[in-house]
C-alpha cells in the first residue's frame, strides 16, 4: 500500500511580533543613518554669547564690546622713522573691540567672522592695520591678565549681515572636542544702517 504524505503543520503567525520586528529593525535603520560622523564627535563644543557678555571657555574668556566699520586706517609705519602705513579694506574693515584673557597660561586667543551663508573669514595678521599688540590676531597674552584690543576683519559688505563671530583658543582652527565661542554681535538690518552710517572712510591713527 502507497505511503501518503505527512500532513503539513501550520503554526499560528505571531502578527505582534512581527511588527515589534519590524519596528526595531527599522529603529536601527534609522539610529544608522543618522548616527553622527566621526568629524562631528570631535567637533568643538559651542558656547553662545552676545555682545557685552563675558564668555568662559575652558582657556580663556572674552568679551566683545563694540563693533566698528571702516573703508581704511593710517597708522605709524615700522621703525622710529618709518613712514605712514595705510591699510585699505579690499571690502570693508569691521573691528571688534574685545577684553581677552588667557585663564590656565599664557598662549593665543584667534578670531574668524562666519557669514551666514557659512563663508568664514579670519582675522587680519598684526600689520594690517599695524597696531602693535593691540591688534590680538598671532599676538600671545599672558595668564591672568585681561588684555584689551581688537580683531580686524576685510570682509565683503555681503557678509556682515546676520554674520557670527567665533573665538578660539590657538592659531590655526578650533581645537578637536575644545571650547568654541560664538557670539551673535546682532547685525540685523537696522544694526548695519547704524554701522554704516557711522563708517569712516579713513581713521587715522598716527599720532
Amino acid at each position: 500500500m502507497a505511503a501518503t504524505p505527512a500532513t503539513a503543520r501550520h503554526l499560528p503567525v505571531r502578527w505582534g511580533l512581527v511588527a515589534a520586528s519590524v519596528v526595531v529593525i527599522a529603529a536601527i535603520v534609522w539610529l544608522r543613518g543618522h548616527a553622527p560622523s566621526f568629524d562631528d564627535k570631535l567637533a568643538p563644543f559651542v558656547l553662545p554669547g552676545a555682545i557685552g557678555e563675558r564668555v568662559e571657555a575652558r582657556n580663556f574668556a572674552v568679551r566683545a564690546k563694540r563693533l566698528r566699520l571702516a573703508q581704511a586706517y593710517r597708522t605709524p609705519g615700522p621703525g622710529v622713522d618709518g613712514a605712514p602705513v595705510e591699510a585699505r579694506a579690499d571690502g570693508v574693515w569691521l573691528s571688534v573691540l574685545v577684553d581677552v584673557e588667557p585663564t590656565r597660561e599664557p598662549g593665543y586667543v584667534s578670531a574668524w567672522l562666519r557669514a551666514a551663508d557659512g563663508r568664514t573669514f579670519v582675522a587680519a595678521s598684526g600689520d594690517r592695520p599695524r597696531v602693535g599688540n593691540l591688534n590680538f590676531a598671532n599676538v600671545q597674552l599672558a595668564t591672568g591678565l585681561e588684555g584689551r584690543g581688537a580683531y580686524f576683519f576685510d570682509v565683503p559688505q555681503d557678509a556682515l549681515a546676520d554674520a557670527r563671530l567665533l573665538f578660539f583658543w590657538g592659531l590655526s582652527k578650533p581645537g578637536d572636542m575644545d571650547h568654541l565661542v560664538e557670539i551673535d554681535p546682532g547685525l540685523d538690518a537696522a544694526a548695519l544702517q547704524a554701522l554704516r552710517r557711522d563708517a569712516q572712510p579713513l581713521i587715522d591713527l598716527v599720532p
